[in-house]
Protein backbone atom coordinates (compact mmCIF):
# COMPACT_ATOMS: atom_id res chain seq x y z
CA UNK A 1 0.00 0.00 0.00
CA UNK A 2 1.39 3.39 -0.94
CA UNK A 3 1.46 6.27 1.54
CA UNK A 4 -1.63 8.02 0.10
CA UNK A 5 -3.62 4.80 0.49
CA UNK A 6 -2.39 4.43 4.05
CA UNK A 7 -3.65 7.90 4.86
CA UNK A 8 -6.90 7.31 3.00
CA UNK A 9 -7.50 4.31 5.26
CA UNK A 10 -8.04 6.77 8.08
CA UNK A 11 -11.25 7.84 6.38
CA UNK A 12 -13.35 10.26 8.32
CA UNK A 13 -11.02 9.84 11.29
CA UNK A 14 -8.10 11.40 9.43
CA UNK A 15 -7.59 13.93 12.21
CA UNK A 16 -6.40 11.20 14.54
CA UNK A 17 -3.68 10.15 12.12
CA UNK A 18 -1.42 13.08 13.07
CA UNK A 19 1.25 12.46 10.43
CA UNK A 20 4.88 12.58 11.53
CA UNK A 21 7.90 13.49 9.45
CA UNK A 22 8.29 9.79 8.62
CA UNK A 23 4.87 9.75 6.99
CA UNK A 24 2.80 7.79 9.51
CA UNK A 25 0.91 8.18 12.78
CA UNK A 26 2.94 9.41 15.72
CA UNK A 27 2.49 6.09 17.51
CA UNK A 28 4.28 4.25 14.71
CA UNK A 29 7.91 4.00 15.82
CA UNK A 30 11.22 3.67 13.98
CA UNK A 31 10.72 2.31 10.44
CA UNK A 32 7.13 1.07 10.81
CA UNK A 33 5.62 4.04 8.88
CA UNK A 34 7.76 3.23 5.84
CA UNK A 35 7.01 -0.50 6.07
CA UNK A 36 3.25 0.10 6.19
CA UNK A 37 3.38 2.72 3.46
CA UNK A 38 5.05 0.23 1.13
CA UNK A 39 2.94 -2.80 2.07
CA UNK A 40 0.62 -4.33 -0.50
CA UNK A 41 -3.15 -4.12 -0.03
CA UNK A 42 -4.14 -6.66 2.62
CA UNK A 43 -0.54 -7.58 3.44
CA UNK A 44 -0.01 -8.70 7.04
CA UNK A 45 2.89 -6.87 8.66
CA UNK A 46 4.44 -8.18 11.91
CA UNK A 47 4.15 -5.57 14.67
CA UNK A 48 4.49 -5.29 18.42
CA UNK A 49 1.87 -3.25 20.27
CA UNK A 50 3.29 -1.77 23.47
CA UNK A 51 0.85 -0.75 26.17
CA UNK A 52 1.13 2.42 28.23
CA UNK A 53 0.49 0.60 31.50
CA UNK A 54 3.50 -1.30 32.80
CA UNK A 55 4.02 -2.83 36.22
CA UNK A 56 5.64 -0.58 38.80
CA UNK A 57 9.27 -1.44 39.62
CA UNK A 58 9.44 -4.21 42.21
CA UNK A 59 10.91 -3.72 45.68
CA UNK A 60 14.00 -5.93 45.73
CA UNK A 61 14.14 -6.06 49.54
CA UNK A 62 10.54 -7.22 49.67
CA UNK A 63 11.20 -9.88 47.03
CA UNK A 64 14.28 -11.21 48.81
CA UNK A 65 12.19 -11.83 51.93
CA UNK A 66 10.29 -14.50 49.97
CA UNK A 67 11.49 -17.99 49.10
CA UNK A 68 12.42 -18.40 45.46
CA UNK A 69 9.24 -20.12 44.27
CA UNK A 70 6.98 -17.62 46.06
CA UNK A 71 8.94 -14.69 44.68
CA UNK A 72 8.62 -15.94 41.12
CA UNK A 73 4.91 -16.62 41.41
CA UNK A 74 4.29 -13.22 43.01
CA UNK A 75 6.04 -11.33 40.21
CA UNK A 76 4.36 -13.39 37.49
CA UNK A 77 0.92 -12.80 38.95
CA UNK A 78 1.53 -9.05 39.27
CA UNK A 79 2.66 -8.83 35.65
CA UNK A 80 -0.23 -10.94 34.40
CA UNK A 81 -2.70 -8.76 36.30
CA UNK A 82 -1.45 -5.60 34.56
CA UNK A 83 -1.70 -7.22 31.13
CA UNK A 84 -5.14 -8.70 31.82
CA UNK A 85 -6.52 -5.36 32.99
CA UNK A 86 -5.32 -3.34 30.00
CA UNK A 87 -5.15 -5.48 26.84
CA UNK A 88 -8.91 -5.94 26.32
CA UNK A 89 -9.32 -3.21 23.70
CA UNK A 90 -6.34 -4.39 21.68
CA UNK A 91 -7.42 -8.02 21.80
CA UNK A 92 -10.96 -7.07 20.79
CA UNK A 93 -9.75 -5.35 17.62
CA UNK A 94 -7.36 -8.20 16.84
CA UNK A 95 -10.01 -10.87 17.38
CA UNK A 96 -12.32 -9.18 14.88
CA UNK A 97 -9.46 -8.58 12.46
CA UNK A 98 -8.46 -12.25 12.69
CA UNK A 99 -11.97 -13.32 11.68
CA UNK A 100 -11.76 -10.96 8.69
CA UNK A 101 -8.34 -12.20 7.59
CA UNK A 102 -6.70 -8.92 8.60
CA UNK A 103 -4.65 -10.31 11.51
CA UNK A 104 -2.73 -13.47 12.33
CA UNK A 105 -0.32 -14.93 14.90
CA UNK A 106 -1.75 -12.90 17.79
CA UNK A 107 0.29 -13.37 20.96
CA UNK A 108 -0.41 -11.65 24.27
CA UNK A 109 2.66 -11.02 26.45
CA UNK A 110 2.85 -10.11 30.14
CA UNK A 111 6.58 -10.16 30.95
CA UNK A 112 6.28 -6.71 29.43
CA UNK A 113 2.76 -5.51 28.74
CA UNK A 114 2.64 -5.97 24.97
CA UNK A 115 0.91 -7.84 22.17
CA UNK A 116 2.52 -9.22 19.02
CA UNK A 117 0.57 -9.82 15.82
CA UNK A 118 0.62 -9.62 12.06
CA UNK A 119 -1.84 -6.98 10.87
CA UNK A 120 -2.86 -4.91 7.87
CA UNK A 121 -2.13 -1.19 7.75
CA UNK A 122 -5.82 -0.46 8.47
CA UNK A 123 -5.74 -2.55 11.65
CA UNK A 124 -2.48 -0.92 12.71
CA UNK A 125 -4.20 2.45 12.43
CA UNK A 126 -7.14 1.24 14.52
CA UNK A 127 -4.79 0.02 17.23
CA UNK A 128 -2.84 3.28 17.26
CA UNK A 129 -6.06 5.15 18.02
CA UNK A 130 -6.50 3.36 21.36
CA UNK A 131 -5.43 5.61 24.26
CA UNK A 132 -4.06 2.61 26.17
CA UNK A 133 -1.57 1.86 23.38
CA UNK A 134 1.77 3.63 23.79
CA UNK A 135 3.20 2.79 20.37
CA UNK A 136 3.58 0.16 17.65
CA UNK A 137 6.88 -1.11 16.31
CA UNK A 138 7.83 -3.17 13.25
CA UNK A 139 8.69 -6.69 14.41
CA UNK A 140 11.31 -7.10 11.72
CA UNK A 141 12.21 -10.72 10.86
CA UNK A 142 15.93 -11.10 11.49
CA UNK A 143 18.65 -13.06 9.76
CA UNK A 144 21.48 -15.17 11.13
CA UNK A 145 23.37 -11.95 11.81
CA UNK A 146 21.39 -11.65 15.06
CA UNK A 147 23.72 -14.36 16.43
CA UNK A 148 27.25 -13.06 17.05
CA UNK A 149 29.17 -16.14 15.88
CA UNK A 150 31.55 -16.93 13.04
CA UNK A 151 33.61 -19.89 11.82
CA UNK A 152 36.94 -20.06 13.59
CA UNK A 153 39.77 -19.15 11.24
CA UNK A 154 42.07 -22.03 10.39
CA UNK A 155 39.77 -24.67 11.90
CA UNK A 156 37.84 -27.42 10.13
CA UNK A 157 34.40 -28.74 11.05
CA UNK A 158 35.92 -31.32 13.36
CA UNK A 159 37.28 -28.54 15.52
CA UNK A 160 40.96 -29.02 14.73
CA UNK A 161 42.75 -31.18 17.29
CA UNK A 162 40.20 -32.48 19.78
CA UNK A 163 41.12 -32.73 23.44
CA UNK A 164 39.56 -34.46 26.44
CA UNK A 165 38.33 -31.15 27.90
CA UNK A 166 37.65 -28.00 25.86
CA UNK A 167 40.21 -25.32 26.68
CA UNK A 168 37.72 -22.74 27.93
CA UNK A 169 36.19 -25.21 30.37
CA UNK A 170 39.64 -25.94 31.80
CA UNK A 171 40.74 -22.30 31.88
CA UNK A 172 37.62 -21.31 33.82
CA UNK A 173 38.37 -23.93 36.51
CA UNK A 174 35.15 -25.86 35.98
CA UNK A 175 36.87 -29.25 36.60
CA UNK A 176 37.81 -28.09 40.10
CA UNK A 177 34.17 -27.32 40.80
CA UNK A 178 33.19 -30.77 39.51
CA UNK A 179 35.72 -32.51 41.75
CA UNK A 180 34.10 -30.73 44.70
CA UNK A 181 30.62 -31.93 43.76
CA UNK A 182 29.32 -29.00 41.71
CA UNK A 183 28.28 -30.10 38.22
CA UNK A 184 25.04 -28.14 37.79
CA UNK A 185 22.81 -30.92 39.13
CA UNK A 186 19.25 -29.77 39.79
CA UNK A 187 19.59 -26.56 37.76
CA UNK A 188 17.42 -25.87 34.69
CA UNK A 189 19.09 -23.78 31.98
CA UNK A 190 16.98 -22.35 29.16
CA UNK A 191 18.96 -22.12 25.92
CA UNK A 192 17.16 -19.45 23.86
CA UNK A 193 18.60 -19.98 20.40
CA UNK A 194 18.08 -21.78 17.08
CA UNK A 195 16.98 -24.96 18.84
CA UNK A 196 19.01 -27.96 19.97
CA UNK A 197 19.64 -31.35 18.43
CA UNK A 198 18.58 -33.22 21.55
CA UNK A 199 19.87 -36.58 20.28
CA UNK A 200 23.57 -35.60 20.29
CA UNK A 201 25.17 -38.30 22.47
CA UNK A 202 26.91 -35.69 24.63
CA UNK A 203 23.67 -33.98 25.62
CA UNK A 204 20.85 -36.53 25.24
CA UNK A 205 20.93 -37.29 28.97
CA UNK A 206 20.77 -33.63 30.00
CA UNK A 207 17.62 -32.54 28.14
CA UNK A 208 14.88 -31.01 30.30
CA UNK A 209 11.58 -32.89 30.32
CA UNK A 210 8.42 -31.11 31.40
CA UNK A 211 7.16 -33.13 34.38
CA UNK A 212 3.58 -31.94 33.90
CA UNK A 213 3.09 -33.12 30.31
CA UNK A 214 2.08 -36.52 28.91
CA UNK A 215 3.84 -36.93 25.54
CA UNK A 216 1.77 -37.10 22.38
CA UNK A 217 -1.75 -36.70 23.76
CA UNK A 218 -2.26 -33.23 22.25
CA UNK A 219 -3.48 -31.94 25.61
CA UNK A 220 -2.09 -29.09 27.70
CA UNK A 221 -1.77 -31.33 30.77
CA UNK A 222 -0.03 -28.79 32.99
CA UNK A 223 -2.22 -25.88 31.91
CA UNK A 224 0.68 -23.62 30.95
CA UNK A 225 -0.82 -22.76 27.56
CA UNK A 226 1.41 -25.09 25.50
CA UNK A 227 0.29 -28.54 24.38
CA UNK A 228 2.89 -31.31 24.62
CA UNK A 229 5.80 -28.99 25.38
CA UNK A 230 7.81 -32.00 26.47
CA UNK A 231 11.33 -30.58 26.01
CA UNK A 232 10.59 -26.91 25.30
CA UNK A 233 8.87 -24.80 22.65
CA UNK A 234 9.51 -23.01 19.37
CA UNK A 235 8.33 -19.59 18.18
CA UNK A 236 10.11 -19.79 14.84
CA UNK A 237 7.61 -18.91 12.13
CA UNK A 238 4.67 -19.83 14.38
CA UNK A 239 4.38 -21.76 17.62
CA UNK A 240 5.28 -25.45 17.75
CA UNK A 241 6.15 -28.25 20.16
CA UNK A 242 7.83 -30.30 17.43
CA UNK A 243 10.07 -27.71 15.79
CA UNK A 244 12.59 -27.36 18.61
CA UNK A 245 15.42 -29.17 16.80
CA UNK A 246 18.32 -27.21 15.38
CA UNK A 247 19.09 -27.18 11.67
CA UNK A 248 21.43 -24.18 11.79
CA UNK A 249 24.14 -25.39 14.20
CA UNK A 250 24.31 -22.34 16.43
CA UNK A 251 21.91 -23.56 19.14
CA UNK A 252 23.47 -27.02 19.33
CA UNK A 253 26.89 -25.41 19.72
CA UNK A 254 25.81 -23.14 22.57
CA UNK A 255 23.92 -26.00 24.26
CA UNK A 256 27.04 -28.15 24.17
CA UNK A 257 29.08 -25.45 25.90
CA UNK A 258 26.56 -25.38 28.73
CA UNK A 259 25.84 -29.08 29.19
CA UNK A 260 27.86 -31.41 26.92
CA UNK A 261 29.31 -34.32 28.91
CA UNK A 262 32.01 -35.53 26.52
CA UNK A 263 30.47 -38.89 25.59
CA UNK A 264 31.91 -38.65 22.04
CA UNK A 265 35.35 -37.54 23.15
CA UNK A 266 35.50 -33.85 24.04
CA UNK A 267 34.10 -32.44 27.29
CA UNK A 268 32.60 -29.19 26.01
CA UNK A 269 30.14 -28.44 28.77
CA UNK A 270 30.75 -26.29 31.83
CA UNK A 271 27.88 -27.90 33.79
CA UNK A 272 27.38 -31.47 32.53
CA UNK A 273 24.57 -32.37 34.94
CA UNK A 274 22.15 -29.48 34.30
CA UNK A 275 18.81 -29.94 32.60
CA UNK A 276 18.72 -28.01 29.31
CA UNK A 277 15.39 -26.48 28.29
CA UNK A 278 15.21 -25.88 24.53
CA UNK A 279 13.47 -22.58 23.75
CA UNK A 280 13.74 -21.77 20.05
CA UNK A 281 13.13 -18.30 18.69
CA UNK A 282 14.82 -18.32 15.31
CA UNK A 283 15.46 -20.40 12.23
CA UNK A 284 14.62 -17.88 9.53
CA UNK A 285 11.34 -16.15 10.27
CA UNK A 286 11.33 -14.59 13.71
CA UNK A 287 11.80 -11.15 15.23
CA UNK A 288 12.01 -9.51 18.64
CA UNK A 289 8.64 -10.70 19.92
CA UNK A 290 9.64 -14.35 19.41
CA UNK A 291 12.65 -13.83 21.67
CA UNK A 292 10.42 -12.06 24.22
CA UNK A 293 8.06 -15.05 24.17
CA UNK A 294 11.00 -17.38 24.79
CA UNK A 295 12.05 -15.32 27.80
CA UNK A 296 8.51 -15.44 29.16
CA UNK A 297 8.25 -19.21 28.61
CA UNK A 298 11.52 -19.92 30.42
CA UNK A 299 10.42 -17.85 33.42
CA UNK A 300 6.98 -19.47 33.50
CA UNK A 301 8.31 -23.01 33.18
CA UNK A 302 10.94 -23.27 35.85
CA UNK A 303 14.23 -22.21 34.30
CA UNK A 304 16.77 -21.03 36.86
CA UNK A 305 18.74 -19.10 34.25
CA UNK A 306 18.80 -18.49 30.52
CA UNK A 307 21.71 -18.33 28.11
CA UNK A 308 21.17 -15.92 25.21
CA UNK A 309 23.73 -15.80 22.42
CA UNK A 310 22.01 -13.18 20.29
CA UNK A 311 21.41 -9.45 20.15
CA UNK A 312 20.20 -6.53 18.04
CA UNK A 313 22.46 -3.82 16.67
CA UNK A 314 21.11 -0.37 17.46
CA UNK A 315 21.10 0.31 13.71
CA UNK A 316 18.29 -2.27 13.39
CA UNK A 317 16.02 -0.12 15.59
CA UNK A 318 15.36 -2.60 18.41
CA UNK A 319 12.74 -1.64 20.98
CA UNK A 320 15.23 -0.88 23.73
CA UNK A 321 12.51 0.33 26.12
CA UNK A 322 10.63 -2.97 25.99
CA UNK A 323 13.82 -5.05 26.15
CA UNK A 324 14.84 -3.29 29.34
CA UNK A 325 11.35 -3.70 30.82
CA UNK A 326 11.37 -7.43 30.03
CA UNK A 327 14.83 -8.00 31.46
CA UNK A 328 14.24 -6.06 34.67
CA UNK A 329 10.96 -7.89 35.30
CA UNK A 330 12.70 -11.22 34.78
CA UNK A 331 15.45 -10.19 37.22
CA UNK A 332 12.78 -9.28 39.76
CA UNK A 333 11.27 -12.76 39.43
CA UNK A 334 14.64 -14.32 40.22
CA UNK A 335 15.57 -15.51 36.73
CA UNK A 336 19.28 -15.09 35.99
CA UNK A 337 20.04 -13.98 32.43
CA UNK A 338 23.32 -14.06 30.50
CA UNK A 339 23.62 -12.24 27.14
CA UNK A 340 26.25 -11.83 24.44
CA UNK A 341 27.85 -8.41 24.01
CA UNK A 342 28.18 -8.75 20.23
CA UNK A 343 30.97 -9.09 17.66
CA UNK A 344 31.30 -5.44 16.66
CA UNK A 345 34.48 -4.48 18.53
CA UNK A 346 34.40 -0.68 18.67
CA UNK A 347 32.88 -0.26 15.19
CA UNK A 348 29.83 1.68 16.39
CA UNK A 349 31.35 3.65 19.28
CA UNK A 350 28.92 3.77 22.21
CA UNK A 351 26.48 1.69 20.12
CA UNK A 352 28.81 -1.29 19.77
CA UNK A 353 27.19 -3.47 22.48
CA UNK A 354 24.00 -5.08 21.23
CA UNK A 355 20.53 -4.93 22.76
CA UNK A 356 19.69 -6.35 25.29
CA UNK A 357 23.30 -6.80 26.33
CA UNK A 358 23.20 -3.02 26.74
CA UNK A 359 20.59 -3.24 29.54
CA UNK A 360 22.41 -1.74 32.55
CA UNK A 361 21.93 -4.65 34.97
CA UNK A 362 22.31 -7.39 32.37
CA UNK A 363 25.14 -9.94 32.69
CA UNK A 364 26.84 -9.12 29.39
CA UNK A 365 29.68 -11.28 28.12
CA UNK A 366 32.77 -10.38 26.12
CA UNK A 367 34.94 -12.99 24.38
CA UNK A 368 38.58 -13.95 24.93
CA UNK A 369 40.82 -16.62 23.53
CA UNK A 370 42.22 -19.44 25.66
CA UNK A 371 45.10 -17.25 26.76
CA UNK A 372 42.58 -14.93 28.45
CA UNK A 373 43.30 -12.21 25.88
CA UNK A 374 40.34 -10.30 24.49
CA UNK A 375 39.21 -11.27 20.98
CA UNK A 376 39.46 -8.45 18.46
CA UNK A 377 35.79 -8.85 17.51
CA UNK A 378 34.39 -8.67 21.07
CA UNK A 379 32.10 -5.64 21.44
CA UNK A 380 33.33 -2.89 23.78
CA UNK A 381 31.36 -0.39 25.82
CA UNK A 382 30.39 1.89 27.24
CA UNK A 383 26.68 2.19 26.51
CA UNK A 384 24.30 5.06 27.17
CA UNK A 385 20.55 5.24 27.76
CA UNK A 386 20.43 9.04 27.87
CA UNK A 387 18.31 9.29 24.70
CA UNK A 388 15.95 6.37 25.41
CA UNK A 389 12.51 7.69 26.46
CA UNK A 390 11.37 6.64 29.90
CA UNK A 391 14.89 5.97 31.12
CA UNK A 392 17.23 8.79 30.03
CA UNK A 393 20.01 7.53 32.30
CA UNK A 394 23.67 6.57 32.03
CA UNK A 395 24.67 9.69 30.06
CA UNK A 396 27.87 9.56 28.05
CA UNK A 397 30.51 10.35 29.10
CA UNK A 398 31.21 8.14 30.93
CA UNK A 399 28.17 5.93 30.18
CA UNK A 400 27.62 2.46 31.59
CA UNK A 401 30.59 0.08 31.57
CA UNK A 402 30.11 -2.98 29.35
CA UNK A 403 30.70 -5.90 29.07
CA UNK A 404 30.14 -7.19 32.59
CA UNK A 405 32.74 -9.95 32.39
CA UNK A 406 34.58 -12.00 29.77
CA UNK A 407 35.03 -15.69 28.97
CA UNK A 408 36.47 -17.91 26.22
CA UNK A 409 34.80 -17.52 22.84
CA UNK A 410 37.59 -17.57 20.24
CA UNK A 411 37.99 -21.00 18.61
CA UNK A 412 35.49 -22.78 20.85
CA UNK A 413 34.91 -26.51 20.24
CA UNK A 414 31.36 -27.69 20.86
CA UNK A 415 28.58 -29.77 19.33
CA UNK A 416 28.05 -30.05 15.60
CA UNK A 417 24.29 -30.55 15.34
CA UNK A 418 23.45 -34.21 16.15
CA UNK A 419 26.95 -35.65 16.36
CA UNK A 420 30.61 -34.73 16.54
CA UNK A 421 32.10 -31.30 17.06
CA UNK A 422 32.61 -27.97 15.31
CA UNK A 423 34.66 -24.88 16.09
CA UNK A 424 33.08 -21.41 16.18
CA UNK A 425 34.11 -18.02 17.49
CA UNK A 426 32.09 -15.15 18.90
CA UNK A 427 30.58 -13.73 22.04
CA UNK A 428 27.89 -16.30 21.22
CA UNK A 429 30.42 -18.90 22.33
CA UNK A 430 31.57 -16.99 25.42
CA UNK A 431 28.03 -16.55 26.75
CA UNK A 432 27.22 -20.24 27.40
CA UNK A 433 30.59 -20.63 29.13
CA UNK A 434 29.37 -18.05 31.65
CA UNK A 435 25.88 -19.58 31.83
CA UNK A 436 27.46 -22.92 32.70
CA UNK A 437 29.51 -21.26 35.44
CA UNK A 438 26.33 -19.68 36.80
CA UNK A 439 24.66 -23.11 36.89
CA UNK A 440 27.50 -24.34 39.12
CA UNK A 441 27.00 -21.30 41.36
CA UNK A 442 23.26 -21.91 41.63
CA UNK A 443 23.79 -25.53 42.59
CA UNK A 444 26.05 -24.28 45.38
CA UNK A 445 23.54 -21.63 46.47
CA UNK A 446 20.12 -21.93 44.77
CA UNK A 447 18.81 -18.81 46.50
CA UNK A 448 21.01 -16.40 44.56
CA UNK A 449 19.17 -13.97 42.31
CA UNK A 450 20.38 -12.26 39.13
CA UNK A 451 21.90 -9.26 40.91
CA UNK A 452 23.79 -11.43 43.41
CA UNK A 453 25.12 -13.71 40.68
CA UNK A 454 26.31 -10.70 38.70
CA UNK A 455 28.11 -9.24 41.72
CA UNK A 456 29.84 -12.54 42.53
CA UNK A 457 31.02 -12.93 38.92
CA UNK A 458 32.52 -9.45 39.08
CA UNK A 459 34.05 -9.86 42.55
CA UNK A 460 35.76 -13.16 41.71
CA UNK A 461 36.86 -12.34 38.13
CA UNK A 462 40.54 -12.41 37.19
CA UNK A 463 41.50 -8.86 36.27
CA UNK A 464 42.71 -8.44 32.70
CA UNK A 465 43.83 -5.48 30.60
CA UNK A 466 43.79 -2.10 32.31
CA UNK A 467 43.85 -2.44 36.09
CA UNK A 468 40.30 -2.58 37.43
CA UNK A 469 37.04 -2.81 35.47
CA UNK A 470 37.17 -1.56 31.89
CA UNK A 471 35.10 -1.50 28.71
CA UNK A 472 37.16 -4.25 27.10
CA UNK A 473 37.10 -7.12 29.62
CA UNK A 474 34.51 -5.75 32.04
CA UNK A 475 35.45 -6.89 35.55
CA UNK A 476 37.74 -9.52 34.04
CA UNK A 477 37.85 -13.21 33.17
CA UNK A 478 35.41 -15.56 34.89
CA UNK A 479 36.82 -18.05 37.42
CA UNK A 480 34.01 -20.59 37.90
CA UNK A 481 35.47 -22.28 40.99
CA UNK A 482 36.11 -18.97 42.75
CA UNK A 483 32.53 -17.96 41.93
CA UNK A 484 31.18 -21.22 43.36
CA UNK A 485 33.12 -20.69 46.57
CA UNK A 486 31.77 -17.14 46.87
CA UNK A 487 28.25 -18.42 46.22
CA UNK A 488 28.65 -20.86 49.10
CA UNK A 489 29.86 -18.10 51.39
CA UNK A 490 26.81 -15.94 50.56
CA UNK A 491 24.30 -18.43 51.88
CA UNK A 492 25.13 -21.09 54.43
CA UNK A 493 22.62 -23.65 53.17
CA UNK A 494 24.27 -26.34 55.30
CA UNK A 495 23.38 -24.42 58.48
CA UNK A 496 19.72 -25.38 58.03
CA UNK A 497 18.64 -24.63 61.59
CA UNK A 498 20.44 -21.28 61.58
CA UNK A 499 22.43 -21.79 64.78
CA UNK A 500 25.74 -20.73 63.21
CA UNK A 501 27.25 -24.21 63.00
CA UNK A 502 27.06 -26.97 60.40
CA UNK A 503 26.47 -30.22 62.25
CA UNK A 504 24.19 -33.27 62.48
CA UNK A 505 21.40 -31.16 63.96
CA UNK A 506 21.10 -29.44 60.58
CA UNK A 507 20.62 -32.81 58.87
CA UNK A 508 17.84 -33.72 61.27
CA UNK A 509 16.17 -30.33 60.85
CA UNK A 510 16.36 -30.58 57.07
CA UNK A 511 14.98 -34.14 56.95
CA UNK A 512 12.08 -33.21 59.19
CA UNK A 513 11.21 -30.29 56.92
CA UNK A 514 11.71 -32.40 53.80
CA UNK A 515 9.48 -35.23 55.06
CA UNK A 516 6.80 -32.68 55.87
CA UNK A 517 7.05 -31.16 52.40
CA UNK A 518 7.84 -27.78 53.94
CA UNK A 519 8.85 -25.13 51.38
CA UNK A 520 12.00 -24.39 53.40
CA UNK A 521 13.32 -27.78 52.22
CA UNK A 522 13.10 -26.67 48.58
CA UNK A 523 16.87 -26.13 48.51
CA UNK A 524 17.17 -25.97 44.72
CA UNK A 525 14.28 -23.48 44.47
CA UNK A 526 12.36 -25.34 41.75
CA UNK A 527 9.05 -25.31 43.62
CA UNK A 528 9.16 -29.02 44.58
CA UNK A 529 10.58 -30.83 47.62
CA UNK A 530 12.12 -33.93 46.07
CA UNK A 531 15.34 -35.97 46.04
CA UNK A 532 17.17 -33.19 44.17
CA UNK A 533 16.76 -31.04 47.28
CA UNK A 534 18.36 -33.77 49.39
CA UNK A 535 21.35 -33.83 47.04
CA UNK A 536 21.60 -30.03 47.04
CA UNK A 537 21.47 -29.91 50.83
CA UNK A 538 24.02 -32.68 51.32
CA UNK A 539 26.43 -31.01 48.89
CA UNK A 540 26.17 -27.78 50.87
CA UNK A 541 26.39 -29.59 54.21
CA UNK A 542 29.46 -31.59 53.17
CA UNK A 543 31.13 -28.38 52.07
CA UNK A 544 30.47 -26.90 55.50
CA UNK A 545 27.94 -24.42 54.20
Amino acid sequence: MKLNRLLAACGAALAMCSVSALGGPEKFRADLPDVLANAQDGELVPVTIIMHAQAEPFDLNELRSMDKATRRQFVIEELQAVASATQGGVMGILDQAFQNGQAADVNSLWLANAVAAKVTAEVALQLSDLPEVAYLNYDRPVGREVFPARPALGMDDAGGVLTAVECGVTLMNAPTAWSNGYTGAGIVVADIDTGTCITHPDIAGQIWTNPGEIPGNNIDDDGNGYKDDIHGWSWDGGVSNSNISDNQGHGSHTAGTVAGDGTQGTQCGMAPDVRLQTVKFWNSLSGESAAWSCMQYSLQNGADLSTNSYGWLHAWNPDRVTWRTLCENAFAAGLVQVFAAGNEGTSYGIDSVRTPGDVPDQITVGATNCSMNIASFSSRGPVTWSTVPGYNDWPYPPGKLKPTISAPGDGTVSHNLCGGYATLSGTSMATPHVAGAVALMLQANPNLDHYEVKQILKDTAIDRGTAGPDNTYGAGFVDAWAAVQAALDMGCVGDFNGDGTVDTLDVLAFLNAWNAGDSSADIDGDGDTDTLDVLAFLNAWNAGC
